[in-house]
């Protein structure tokens, strides 16, 4: 009976210097494996393994060149090699020896020549069944590390990683003297957006922006969702025009851009706070964002749909 898993279609590498016996494992897993790659020794195992990708080994100790337990140490040293499924067989009867070398050097399990080849694939298939298993944690893992750092309803950068980002960015803009500028964007009016067209327009509206500002940001920019409806951007290694005309770029694309679909009747717009880093009174990530918020406050309060930079002095608008 053929694996319902996708591990059915994945190429099973056989090395060993008997033909006889690649052909009898070969005939054991005709079942399980649809595609088997062989070959005669360790080294051209190793060059097989380079350029076939096979997802399960099975191989001899005994062999010309290169042996069975150098051949796993090489594998296990690649990145591709890590994790893959290898059972390691032994044709002689000093088993327990050969046994905890092999498993020491990386070696999944280990057989006895001559085995059953009932025994053969039960074993095959317990471990591919692990390593579904391993591959399915992985997979929930990178998710869990994805949702720890993103923004569930837009998809960008949450704060949390927006800080620590920002953090090692600071350390290295003060070691290397270069600038880094903090712009703050709030949505204007935000509140009569879900008045007026209900929560659901209020949550596309943010992730039309959200969306909207990432497609165009640029190299060097980091982007994130600041919480409510503010969205926070980061450019590293910049300067006070540069910066300037980035916030202009952000505050002109949601100005002139069509939500209509969205919110009829509604104009949207954003007001900007910028604030650059290293100033007098700016020197960790808290007081760029509290200065960024508050030019993003003078923007609010002279009316709104334009951008006001933090200096020394205060918020001058731009």
């Amino acid at each position: 009976m053929m694996l319902t898993s996708n591990h059915a279609h994945e190429k099973v590498l056989l090395v060993d210097d008997s033909s006889q016996a690649r052909a009898a494992i070969r005939a054991a897993l005709k079942d399980i494996f649809s595609s088997f790659i062989e070959a005669e020794d360790g080294l051209a195992a190793i060059k097989s393994f380079v350029e076939d990708k096979p997802g399960f080994i099975i191989t001899d100790i005994e062999m010309p060149s290169i042996n069975g337990y150098r051949f796993i140490s090489t594998i296990r040293a690649m990145e591709d090699g890590r994790d893959i499924p290898i059972i390691l067989i032994s044709g002689t009867k000093d088993s327990l020896k050969k046994k905890l070398a092999g498993f020491n050097l990386g070696a999944s399990d280990f057989l006895i020549k001559p085995f059953d080849n009932e025994e053969l694939v039960a074993r095959v298939k317990s471990l591919l069944r692990m390593k579904g298993l391993m591959e399915e944690l992985k997979e929930k893992n990178a998710l869990l590390e994805k949702l720890a750092v993103t923004d569930e309803l837009t998809g960008l950068n949450n704060r949390r990683h927006f800080f620590e980002s920002v953090k090692t960015q600071m350390a290295l803009g003060l070691r290397h003297g270069f600038k880094i500028a903090c712009l703050l964007l709030d949505i204007d009016h935000f509140k009569k957006v879900n008045d007026t067209c209900g929560h659901a327009a209020g949550d596309e509206i943010l992730k039309e922006i959200g969306a909207l500002f990432n497609s165009c940001k640029r190299g060097g920019e980091l982007l994130a969702r600041f919480g409510g409806e503010e969205f926070i951007i980061c450019l590293f290694n910049t300067d006070s025009q540069s910066a300037l005309l980035a916030a202009e770029r952000f505050r002109k694309l949601v100005k002139e851009y069509d939500f209509s679909s969205v919110a009829p009747g509604i104009s949207i717009t954003v007001s900007a706070g910028l604030a650059l880093y290293p100033q007098d009174r700016i020197i960790t990530i808290d007081e760029l964002t509290r200065a960024a918020d508050k030019a993003l406050y003078a923007s609010k309060t002279a009316g709104r749909d334009r951008v006001t930079v933090f200096e020394d002095s205060g918020p001058v608008e731009a």
